[in-house]
């Protein structure tokens, strides 16, 4: 048996056609995959001095699309982890707010960050103990795009100055 022009012109197309069907599936795969909001959280110094040092919680979206009821969760142990053993329960429930229901962000534009209130490190026994500095844990932030896409990511959340990570930073020149 063998094969006419005809019918190697037929094989060439099928084999084309489906060729063209499989890249327009990869570029639309890859095309969503790069197209989407990318949420993270972080903690932030907002302020410090030689008693005590105050922090922010920044939530912020990298990605090229807004972000749509953004939810931070994390569990009662987890929390926990962030904080002193003996703060008092204003301070846990300060921290403990940022993961509520309540507290989902319903819009989150792209290159966008918020940022909230998340407690303080301080030697101060007026004001008690509060954040444990150096404390890590893990939270989940949940989100989707605005069709409706959802997206789940785990991440560490750590107290820590940011500025100086590795120990410290240089000073401003004196002149």
């Amino acid at each position: 048996m063998s094969l006419s022009a005809d019918d190697l012109k037929t094989g060439m197309t099928v084999a084309a056609l489906l060729i063209s069907l499989i890249s327009l599936y990869f570029t639309k795969t890859n095309w969503i995959q790069s197209n989407r909001p990318i949420v993270t959280a972080f903690v932030t110094e907002h302020h410090s001095g030689n008693m005590a040092a105050t922090f922010n919680l920044v939530i912020a979206n990298t990605g090229n699309r807004p972000a749509v009821r953004v939810q931070m969760h994390a569990s009662s142990e987890n929390i926990k982890r962030l904080l002193e053993t003996n703060a008092s329960r204003k301070n846990v429930q300060m921290i403990e707010s940022n993961f509520l229901k309540s507290s989902e962000i319903p819009l989150l534009r792209n290159g966008e960050e918020l940022t909230t209130s998340f407690g303080a490190f301080t030697n101060n026994p007026d004001e008690g103990p509060w954040l444990k500095y150096g404390s890590e844990t893990e939270i989940i932030i949940k989100y989707q795009d605005l069709h409706g896409r959802k997206f789940e990511s785990n991440q560490p959340l750590k107290i820590y100055a940011r500025e100086g990570f590795g120990g410290g930073v240089w000073g401003d020149a004196k002149v």
